[in-house]
């Protein structure tokens, strides 16, 4: 796996299977989906579209407008941390050492909110 699939992996979590798409957020999301660097697997329609992309604005740290994206972004940040961190304790215990290191860079570009290819100097 890559770093777009893992991304497409926590996308499809079950803890976010309720998150409905509504149509005022579809320019937004079509908007997002052409800035971040990550590409996304899916059509737009489907809910781990959404997450994948509020987890990448999350990451890039992107405004985004409108109150319903701001609620989804909270709740799919909130489990972010968590879920990864579970992934890589999963890939830990069954010894994928690959899979490991990329979980692991996932979940400090998560907890500090910047991409592995930024320097740590621009969290200042």
């Amino acid at each position: 796996m890559n770093i777009i699939d893992v991304f497409r992996l926590f996308a499809l979590s079950k803890e976010f299977h309720f998150i409905p798409i509504r149509e005022n957020e579809k320019i937004e999301l079509t908007k997002l989906i052409d800035k971040v660097p990550v590409p996304v697997k899916g059509a737009l329609d489907e809910t781990a579209t959404k997450i994948n992309v509020l987890l990448q604005a999350y990451i890039s740290r992107f405004k985004l407008e409108g109150y319903d994206l701001n609620a989804d972004m909270v709740y799919v940040t909130q489990s972010a941390g968590r879920i990864f961190r579970c992934l890589f304790e999963i890939a830990i215990k069954r010894g994928w050492a690959q899979m490991s290191e990329i979980l692991l860079n996932t979940c400090k570009m998560v907890e500090r909110r910047q991409w592995s290819s930024m320097t740590p100097l621009r969290q200042y």
